[in-house]
């Protein structure tokens, strides 16, 4: 059986899906964390869980000593967050040991892993085609940095995730207002902002081969910048070339969120965002026709070439049942919440009903955040504190 450790420091629910989907592609899945109610946990479809120590420290070293010891026992290893990937980035030197528990082949292309800045500067390196951009210096101004950017343009703190530390800016009145309050302004990236929309490409690599990938729109988000909630999921292969070019030069070998703006005027794909982790959008490719499952069956028999639909699928909008549910408990969205409750274009399927424990989990979350809205709502009205 191949065997992976999939490793969580910050309890995202972006992987609560993952050891499903890993399970369905042939792998025995342990899982590496501190929080016992961690979302990676929240399913039925993993062997063992090992305990870890909560501080960032004593983390990051119990799990090198463990990789150490047991490293051996795993095909696979996989940090499922933005911040365990910083914390390893900046503590693992050894080549042997990256190649073995980081995304990527190359170390001496590491400063991708988590940082917009470094992000940034690889497009650059490898001529990718990305948004004009600039890194902050110290002593610079804001008439420079308008001089060169232009207006309207995109602030992005360097260690950021989830759409946070992310701000767009229509004039330089604006951009000085944001950063007077940057605290920390190291790496800080200025980006054009192109008019057009986000495509998301959902992706598995293996030592710089493309394995799998499922290109989407997004159709609803959280706040501005915040996390997708759905997203429309068609055929297109106009980026695969790029994909498959940026993974061999670049050395990517594991799961990836690959973001990309398509400008409207001139109908081109800008890469703005590469996060090498999974996400829980990845288990949906079985309804699109790019089963990520079936890709990671296929790698664990030693077959690294691409997976590609078997016939052009009509489009799928897809939602995400825990996280679209709470964008609507948030922005009191009752009409897609009877969608959800009356099973509407068949979302249903979109619900976890294949797992009892994960299905508790997400609608427990749902609850607890509904009763938790409702009850500040009736303290706004009455002035007085709910139990």
């Amino acid at each position: 059986m191949y065997s992976v450790l999939l490793i969580s420091y910050i309890n995202w629910d972006s992987l609560m899906e993952i050891p499903a989907m890993l399970s369905a592609g042939g792998c025995e899945v342990d899982v590496y964390c501190h929080d016992k109610k961690s979302w990676a946990l929240q399913n039925r479809f993993y062997r063992n869980h090992i305990q870890a120590a909560s501080g960032e420290q004593e983390f990051t070293s119990g799990l090198l000593d463990f990789v150490t010891r047991n490293g051996d026992a795993y095909n696979w290893i996989i940090p499922g967050d933005d911040v365990i990937i910083r914390m390893l980035n900046d503590v693992v030197t050894d080549p042997v040991l990256f190649r073995k528990i980081m995304p990527l082949t190359q170390i001496a292309n590491r400063r991708i892993l988590g940082s917009k800045a470094g992000f940034s500067t690889i497009c650059e390196q490898f001529n990718i085609l990305t948004p004009r951009f600039m890194i902050y210096q110290e002593g610079m101004n804001a008439r420079e940095i308008a001089d060169y950017m232009k207006f309207p343009l995109l602030i992005k703190v360097d260690q950021s995730e989830g759409g946070y530390g992310v701000f767009k800016c229509d004039n330089q009145e604006e951009m000085e207002e944001r950063l007077a309050t940057v605290v920390k302004k190291e790496n800080l990236v200025f980006q054009q902002f192109i008019k057009g929309y986000d495509v998301n490409v959902e992706v598995l690599y293996r030592d710089g081969h493309l394995l799998v990938y499922n290109y989407s729109k997004t159709t609803r988000i959280m706040g501005q910048f915040g996390v997708s909630t759905q997203r429309l999921f068609y055929p297109n292969n106009e980026v695969e070339s790029e994909l498959l070019r940026i993974g061999k030069e670049v050395g990517l070998s594991g799961f990836g969120n690959v973001v990309f703006m398509f400008n409207e005027l001139d109908r081109k794909h800008y890469l703005i965002e590469i996060d090498l982790r999974p996400n829980a959008w990845m288990h949906y490719g079985r309804f699109t026709g790019n089963d990520f499952s079936v890709a990671i069956r296929k790698m664990v028999s030693g077959d690294l070439s691409l997976l590609r639909q078997p016939a052009p699928v009509a489009p799928v909008p897809i939602s995400l049942y825990k996280k679209d549910m709470h964008r609507c408990i948030l922005e009191k969205d009752f009409k897609t919440i009877f969608s959800w409750m009356f099973n509407r274009g068949g979302c249903w399927k979109y619900v976890p009903f294949y797992d009892w424990k994960l299905l508790m989990a997400c609608n427990r979350f749902l609850a607890d955040f509904f009763w938790k809205m409702a009850s500040l709502k009736w303290e706004k009205i009455t002035g007085r504190r709910t139990a």
